[in-house]
């Protein structure tokens, strides 16, 4: 099996490059963070997940001018350097004013997963993960990395992540999925509750796992071939490869068994099993506000995410990541919060969100925004197979209607939470 060398890590060329252009673009723009750290970052396999920290005065309209902006910047780095297709994957998901990077009611526990690496405002951030650090481990934290670990749980799907903008180094990549996308995830977030303290790094999860489970080697066979690069030919072969997966679904049952210890936020049922775990912490309430946020704050740079990727060049393919998208977008952004507004402001769960939008005019909504939020709902939920591109760009198109309606639904629980 040949393996072309990987690249020189230029992850640091990337960044600081993409949070100049991006800041030039839209100056709100106050630091560029990534989750995991830095020794996370694979070259040639990994993308980067960015997480831009804005300044506390943008607007709905400044989150779409923002989305338009990033994501004509990214389709040019895609581009000027076909190289960095892989790390170009996507825009940034997750998109905060320092307000919500501080706040308990938009307190997200993955924030203490973030590294940052540059900023505009040191002292500013340097107060802010002063202000993340000295927040005691809670149930927030607790539900957010048991929640990740029951639905990782479980023998690896290998339908579930097929190779995309690899090139050459695809070969490697049935090592990496395995490994880093869908072991050590769910790995990081039990260490970090069996610790009661978040462990930000995949690799450092994977070091604490070896001095805190020494009945199994799994833990050190992993950060091994790492660290050769996945270059161990032998188990990509039958059946080492189904064995690899034996071993490593093995080491999650051993971690489960001893999770099951330290769980605090379910009922007292005797919950043995991951399965039953995500069961229960489905039935736990979640206040309104933040329940929405949580879903939300994925918006604000889709419309760029999806103007990339249906003008995205050739040599980049988008056609899995756009289905990917469309899978969940509907469900996560119009579905979810607007029934969770309609319960909250009415008491009552909608039987179809779609039936409450035109209720919403004029007091909240202008009709136009509630014409892009039909067609939004419409478009995201509808049969798109086949026509992915197409859909994609009628999203974009209505877009900013839909956004507004959202942030003014999220403004109404908000306020009424806090009255």
């Amino acid at each position: 099996m040949h393996f072309v060398p990987l690249p020189p890590n230029d992850f640091p060329e990337f960044i600081k490059l993409y949070y100049r252009e991006c800041r030039s673009r839209l100056p709100q723009i106050q630091a560029i963070a990534g989750k995991w750290t830095f020794e996370d970052l694979l070259p040639g396999l990994s993308d980067f997940d960015t997480r831009f920290i804005c300044d506390n005065t943008m607007t709905a309209q400044d989150w779409c001018q923002m989305s338009v902006a990033v994501g004509h910047l990214h389709l040019e780095l895609c581009q000027a350097y076909p190289k960095w297709a892989r790390i170009l994957e996507h825009l940034p998901g997750v998109n905060l004013t320092w307000d919500e990077l501080t706040g308990e009611d938009t307190y997200y526990p993955e924030y203490k997963l973030w590294t940052f690496y540059h900023c505009a405002q040191p002292s500013r951030l340097e107060q802010a993960q002063e202000r993340l650090a000295a927040r005691k481990w809670d149930d927030k934290d607790e539900y957010f990395h048991l929640k990740k670990f029951a639905t990782y749980y479980g023998p690896y799907d290998r339908s579930i992540d097929p190779p995309i903008n690899l090139g050459s180094y695809e070969n490697r990549y049935p090592l990496h999925s395995r490994l880093m996308h869908y072991f050590t995830p769910p790995l990081q977030s039990a260490v970090s509750i069996i610790r009661h303290n978040a462990v930000a790094g995949k690799m450092q999860a994977l070091r604490l796992a070896s001095r805190m489970f020494p009945e199994t080697d799994v833990f050190d066979e992993v950060i091994e071939i790492v660290e050769e690069g996945y270059e161990v030919p032998q188990l990509y072969e039958e059946p080492a490869l189904s064995e690899l997966e034996a071993r490593l679904f093995k080491g999650l049952k051993l971690v489960g068994a001893r999770l099951s210890k330290e769980i605090t936020i379910l009922p007292d049922t005797d919950p043995t099993t991951p399965e039953v775990w995500k069961t229960l912490l489905s039935q736990i309430p979640i206040a309104p506000a933040l329940a929405i946020f949580d879903y939300a704050k994925f918006t604000r740079l889709m419309k760029g995410r999806l103007y990339f990727y249906t003008h995205a060049p050739h040599h980049f393919d988008t056609l899995l990541l756009i289905q990917n998208e469309l899978r969940r977008i509907g469900t996560w952004f119009f579905r979810v919060p607007f029934a969770i507004f309609w319960e909250t402001t009415r008491g009552h769960k909608p039987q179809d969100p779609a039936g409450i939008v035109p209720c919403l005019v004029p007091e909240i909504i202008t009709e136009e925004e509630a014409r892009c939020t039909l067609a939004f709902n419409n478009l995201a939920n509808g049969d798109w197979a086949g026509h992915e591109f197409d859909v994609a760009k009628q999203l974009v198109d209505v877009f900013d209607g839909f956004f507004h309606a959202l942030c003014k639904i999220t403004q109404e629980v908000r306020a009424l939470q806090h009255s």
